[in-house]
């Protein structure tokens, strides 16, 4: 039987009517959404848009004002991060703050003390993980290095390392090519490509538009909070209300990268 595609698969994560206000101000009102199982869905928008408030949602960093957000078929609403995170679901920050005084061994090691079915794990077996997931995003030659002696671009590895040591099913990928060069970019798009086709699906926000549309399947789209656009990178290019809020007139008409 031939493999499914992820535009044929069942829904991951499912968001209906996701709301959270701040005060009077709705941050992200009212957002339906699905995450198929094995996609890399992207999520774009002007700054303040609310993306970065919908992942904080769905990691359990901030309670749901309204709506429910539903994970391989049961509600995470009101669960605590570390819960959420054990039943699957990882992220990275925009603003990487490694644990400083440790090796990157040792700051992978405790996303894995806390991965999925993790229950037991031992501080041995946790400092193996680590190393495996460490030559996975090519920071290997590094483990045993402490973390201020890394430049950006290996930060942000390190990001998305503890990440995938806690063994997600989705990985919410916060700006994680935010400051990078376009060299640095493509290779970090060749990694979550490499994550993606392991089997883990991806949410990621990113204002680099070539990442962005190279490396996603579905594109949703928030101005203001409210989702004004989904589809294709291409469709998604192409819309009129995206153009306008956020894209441009120059990229909207293929001229940009």
């Amino acid at each position: 039987m031939a493999e499914q595609r992820p535009a044929e698969r069942p829904p991951l994560l499912v968001g209906r009517g996701v709301t959270r206000y701040f005060g009077g101000v709705a941050a992200v009102q009212d957002v339906d959404f699905e995450v198929r199982a094995g996609e890399v869905l992207g999520l774009i928008g002007p700054n303040g848009a609310g993306k970065t408030t919908l992942m904080n949602l769905i990691s359990g960093l901030l309670p749901l004002s309204r709506g429910d957000l539903i994970f391989n078929g049961r509600s995470i609403k009101g669960l605590s991060p570390w819960d959420i995170a054990r039943l699957g679901i990882a992220r990275t920050f925009q603003i990487v703050k490694p644990f400083t005084g440790m090796t990157l061994r040792e700051n992978v090691a405790m996303g894995a003390m806390f991965a999925r079915d993790g229950k037991g794990v031992s501080a041995r077996e946790a400092l193996e993980v680590a190393g495996e997931v460490l030559e996975m995003v090519g920071l290997g030659h590094r483990m045993n290095a402490y973390t201020d002696e890394l430049n950006i671009a290996m930060r942000k590895r390190l990001e998305l390392a503890r990440a995938l040591a806690l063994n997600p099913r989705l990985l919410l990928l916060d700006e994680v090519m935010a400051g990078l060069n376009l060299r640095e970019v493509e290779r970090l798009m060749e990694l979550v490509r490499s994550i993606n086709a392991r089997g883990v699906t991806i949410i990621v926000i990113e204002h680099v538009m070539k990442a962005i549309m190279g490396i996603s399947d579905r594109i949703v789209v928030l101005h203001y909070g409210k989702k004004i656009a989904e589809g294709t990178p291409q469709q998604v290019a192409q819309d009129e209300r995206v153009i306008t809020a956020y894209l441009g007139r120059r990229f909207g008409q293929g001229k940009g990268a």
